[in-house]
């Protein structure tokens, strides 16, 4: 910490701070201390603190709004999931295939299950690829 104190007493040697000293509350409400020696040097400096705190209020509120945006957005794709979800356990349960007889029999259409398994066409290429493996 001593080349901290060293610049602050370098600054203390440099500058005058007898005027900004002898100001009053009034002369701060009143606008009067902004024409003060020692600020007048700084106005430079004052901006550019006024300006990034600027940019940081304005970074804090766009991070929040999206933050905000990806809670939401969250929460959509947790109900489209869940909706998903819902459909697809509906489909499973009327594609069974007591389901299907049952919807065959009430529509009173004349079909009949079959007895015989389903026959595996294959080509000359799959019969290839088998071979292969």
């Amino acid at each position: 910490m001593s080349w901290f104190k060293k610049i602050a007493e370098t600054i203390k040697g440099n500058e005058d701070f007898s005027d900004i000293k002898s100001s009053t509350l009034r002369d701060v409400i009143n606008g009067n201390i902004l024409t003060k020696k020692f600020l007048k040097k700084q106005y430079g400096l004052l901006i550019l603190i006024a300006v990034l705190a600027f940019a940081y209020v304005d970074n804090r509120y766009y991070c929040e709004t999206q933050q905000a945006r990806v809670i939401e957005l969250k929460k959509q794709i947790q109900d489209v999931k869940y909706e998903s979800l819902t459909i697809s356990a509906q489909l499973m349960k009327i594609t069974r295939q007591s389901n299907i007889l049952n919807m065959v029999n009430e529509r009173g259409l004349n079909l009949k299950e079959s007895n015989t398994p389903p026959v595996v066409i294959e080509t000359p290429e799959e019969n290839k690829e088998k071979s292969k493996k």
